[in-house]
């Protein structure tokens, strides 16, 4: 069946002239209905006209995307295995949109994981090899940092910052996300709110601390530093231990903000088994919004983020530093916005 240009107008819910200007690389339309539009022409296959505009095998650019993993320790400090630093699923979501764009300016893609903890000289090896690099994750190790810039190889670090060293990044504004929703949880009734953090040695938990403490005060709260939890790591167990912590020490509280939904996953059983009622009696909040959040029980309240997005745009810009055009180190954030479901109690707005 031959496709037609009604066809993948249809698809996305444009015009067929928005789908001409695509085919035809006009620079007036956004990028984020031109990867649409991109992602319908091969979802019904239609063909792409000139295809060395697109990048060919021969001349396309390799970039690799690292993630982020770490090595697991046994008791007397041997290394044992490779794990995946975080359980988020936002890793896929952040390379989906970082394929998009590559796609779109036939780059090649290669994923690479990445030994926090150690990288070894054979992955550096790799990554110094290949003409850009986007790393996904919340700690890097300074080391990989230096031996890329020394190497005049373009990098981008999407989902996280290195505090105040300069360096092209792309995450979400965590601080102000953090403080939305303890300034809801405060609107609805909540006053004693606990924050269960992540590991200090993530940026990412510098800024959510910081935009609880903030919230607390646009709320009129007292900050109380046995209210704060820190959570070995953004997974449910780690969730789970740091509840059970917090109830060991007080159950004066009435709200939790957990600085991710994987967290808040473990802290809900961990309640449920305290036989503590979510939301009557404590309400939760997780963080980054993840896809299965309105599939617990309760369903959990959250602050989102569109992490495609973030992809998107750390590509982007690493496209922009391939051209060679790189007259200053950029950090673009993202806003992020609570989203009120039935694990929270007499919230009814989203931010």
């Amino acid at each position: 069946m031959r496709i037609k240009l009604r066809d993948i107008a249809d698809k996305v819910n444009v015009s067929t002239a928005t789908v001409s200007r695509v085919l035809n690389d006009n620079p007036n339309v956004d990028e984020r209905t031109r990867t649409a539009v991109l992602q319908a022409i091969r979802d019904l296959g239609y063909p792409l006209p000139e295809a060395k505009r697109y990048g060919t095998s021969k001349d396309s650019q390799r970039i690799i995307v690292a993630t982020l993993g770490s090595i697991q320790r046994d008791a007397e400090g041997g290394s044992t295995k490779q794990q995946a630093y975080s359980t988020n699923s936002y890793t896929e979501l952040v390379v989906n949109g970082i394929e998009a764009i590559t796609l779109r300016f036939g780059m090649q893609m290669h994923i690479q994981r990445v030994i926090v903890d150690d990288p070894t000289s054979q992955s550096l090896a790799q990554l110094l090899q290949s003409d850009g690099v986007i790393i996904i994750g919340g700690i890097v190790d300074l080391r990989i940092i230096d031996a890329l810039e020394q190497a005049h190889v373009p990098i981008v670090l999407a989902a996280a910052h290195l505090h105040k060293r300069e360096i092209n990044c792309v995450h979400g504004d965590y601080l102000n996300g953090a403080s939305q929703a303890v300034q809801a949880l405060a609107s609805s009734g909540r006053r004693r709110i606990v924050f269960v953090n992540g590991p200090p040695t993530t940026t990412t938990s510098h800024d959510k601390l910081a935009g609880y403490r903030l919230g607390l005060s646009e709320a009129g709260l007292y900050y109380d530093e046995q209210l704060v939890v820190t959570a070995t790591e953004f997974h449910p167990r780690a969730g789970y231990e740091a509840t059970e912590a917090l109830l060991s020490n007080t159950r004066d509280f009435n709200a939790i903000l957990y600085a991710s939904d994987n967290q808040a996953i473990g802290g809900l059983r961990a309640l449920k088994e305290a036989r503590i009622k979510v939301p009557e009696q404590v309400s939760i909040v997780g963080f980054y919004d993840e896809p299965f959040a309105q599939f617990t029980d309760p369903p959990l309240s959250s602050i989102y983020l569109d992490w495609h997005r973030v992809g998107e745009i750390a590509a982007l810009r690493l496209v922009t530093l391939l051209k060679g055009i790189d007259e200053e180190r950029m950090r673009i954030i993202l806003p992020m916005k609570f989203n009120a479901r039935a694990s929270t109690t007499g919230i009814s707005t989203r931010f």
